[in-house]
């Protein structure tokens, strides 16, 4: 890799774009400035840097500043702002890593707020604080659009390693883009100017670093996505990040409950990874799972719930003074005075021959938005009649030369809402194959073709590169062995359940009856999928999170 660094420039957005680079006024300009710190950087003085957290929100009051992303070798100028405007994209209010440093042009005055500042100020001036979270956003977007600031992922399309970097970068909202070391003639451009083989591929580039053969441990460690929170006390611990999770941060946070969200993997959950829902209350047209979980996961954060990433929950135990001590995956526990589970539920496994072997190289149980144009002119199988399943097939469909829906009933319209089901039939490139299953997956490097077998036991062998598994589900409930009880099929028990329960776990008050969303364990809640009786749907799910909240409320008043 060459060791002096060059720089390059690029076609710069426009200064007078209203939404990149709105003009604050004097009358905030005034109010900001008996609000935040002033600051002098001098020319080629750095503001932040490239790939850090918890970088400072600044607004320019004289000078000029430029936007650079940093690279393995080289620099790349990607923008400039002047005075009258604020800098910096969303990971100055969510505190994740830059995407692109700033380097002061010439000598710049500016008005410094930390990320805790800058939450303070858009809580004291929320209609401004709408217009900061639109530039914000739309910089991340401008970013993404244009690949700058984003991570590249260099790997053969086979890597199992590769794709669980790929997934937890995706699903956590971090901007990557995939380079397939056999087909993309870009990759091969990029492994020879960072110097590195083939054969150590998959690698990760993160601005100026270089990760060979990275782990999505090592990935999560080096990214900072597990908070750190060893032996604190909190009102509302929550496990689980999807829409249930994510409801009970934001009702937690905005009440004024200290609150922690720990999910084992990214938030979002099985929603965040639907590429259209269309049946939420209040999106005519629909809202993406990621659009979904990017806006819940910035108002929990503006709420100042801890959002913690790749942080599974392993045991919850009874803890002083009557809380819940709550032991993480990584050493660390937490003492809460309540608890929402909300861990939800996973999809079941896929039982065929050769599926083990391909995990990840071919066979996958999440159709993520870059899915798509990854399958673009291929054939593809989704296994499974729900609706995530049918959400899935009808964005493959798409790019797909041919998608194929497997399922064992006899039609989709009674397990798949019947929007998706008039959208299947009207695709041409999607066809539903009842009474059927996944005999086996076979193939070299990845999947090349799946054996099918009918209810009559004939069987028949179809190409395909990739399989979309979305069957059934089970409950994500392995942290409450031996302190909450559950039903039959494994979901927690809450309400009248809880109390009915008789077993060594029935409920322990005499004084009260458990709230409905309670369960055995006084203070311990469970929302969402991982609960018994619970309606599998977005909008039921959020509903439960709130009302967790208001249980949560009032154990916490008695």
């Amino acid at each position: 890799m060459a060791t002096t660094r060059m720089t390059m420039r690029t076609e710069f957005p426009d200064l007078a774009d209203e939404v990149l680079f709105p003009r604050l006024s004097d009358r905030k300009l005034g109010w900001l400035a008996e609000r935040g710190e002033r600051q002098v950087f001098e020319p080629g003085e750095v503001l932040y840097e490239h790939a850090v957290r918890n970088a400072p929100f600044y607004v320019i009051e004289r000078g000029r500043v430029e936007i650079v992303e940093r690279k393995p070798g080289k620099d790349v100028h990607v923008s400039e702002a002047d005075a009258g405007t604020y800098i910096g994209d969303i990971a100055a209010f969510t505190g994740e890593p830059t995407i692109s440093a700033c380097v002061a042009i010439e000598t710049t005055e500016v008005i410094a707020f930390s990320r805790e500042g800058l939450r303070d100020m858009v809580a004291r001036w929320p209609e401004f604080g709408e217009q900061i979270f639109r530039t914000l956003l739309a910089r991340r977007a401008w970013h993404e659009a244009e690949g700058h600031g984003i991570m590249r992922l260099i790997a053969p399309r086979g890597s199992r390693r590769a794709h669980e970097v790929r997934d937890l970068l995706e699903r956590n909202l971090l901007p990557v883009r995939f380079y397939d070391v056999d087909t993309d003639e870009e990759s091969a451009d990029f492994l020879r100017w960072l110097d590195i083989p083939r054969e150590e591929t998959p690698v990760l580039v993160h601005a100026a670093r270089v990760m060979r053969n990275p782990s999505a441990a090592q990935v999560a460690r080096s990214l900072g996505l597990r908070a750190d929170v060893d032996d604190q006390r909190f009102d509302l611990v929550v496990l689980g990040a999807g829409p249930a999770g994510l409801a009970a941060a934001v009702y937690g946070g905005s009440e004024g409950l200290r609150t922690l969200v720990a999910e084992a993997w990214a938030p979002g959950g099985q929603a965040g990874t639907s590429t259209r829902i269309e049946n939420y209350l209040g999106f005519p047209s629909g809202i993406s799972g990621v659009e979904l979980t990017r806006k819940a996961t910035l108002q929990a954060r503006r709420f100042d719930a801890v959002l913690s990433s790749f942080h599974r929950a392993v045991e919850l135990a009874d803890g002083p003074e009557g809380l819940v001590r709550v032991d993480l995956d990584d050493g660390q526990h937490v003492l809460a005075r309540t608890v929402v589970m909300a861990t939800g539920a996973r999809w079941r496994e896929l039982r065929a021959d050769g599926v083990e072997r391909f995990r990840g190289a071919g066979v996958y149980h999440a159709a993520m938005a870059s899915d798509a144009e990854r399958c673009r002119g291929e054939d593809v199988i989704v296994v499974g009649g729900g609706n995530s399943a049918g959400q899935a097939a009808v964005h493959l469909g798409t790019r797909a030369r041919s998608v194929r829906i497997v399922v064992r009933g006899e039609a989709l319209k009674s397990t798949m809402s019947h929007y998706l089901v008039d959208r299947i039939e009207r695709s041409p490139q999607i066809e539903v194959m009842t009474r059927t299953e996944v005999a086996a997956v076979d193939g070299t490097a990845t999947v090349e073709s799946v054996v099918l077998r009918d209810r009559d036991g004939a069987e028949q062998r179809v190409d395909a590169t990739s399989v979309f598994v979305m069957i059934g589900a089970e409950p994500c409930t392995e942290a409450t062995t031996g302190m909450l009880a559950v039903d039959p099929a494994g979901y927690l028990l809450c309400g009248s359940g809880a109390a009915q329960d008789a077993g060594y776990l029935a409920w322990p008050l005499g004084d009260r009856e458990p709230h409905l969303l309670e369960t055995v364990r006084p203070g311990v809640f469970a929302a969402g999928d991982v609960r018994a009786g619970a309606a599998k749907r977005v909008a039921g799910a959020v509903g439960d999170g709130a009302l967790s909240v208001r249980f949560a409320h009032d154990v916490l008043a008695g």
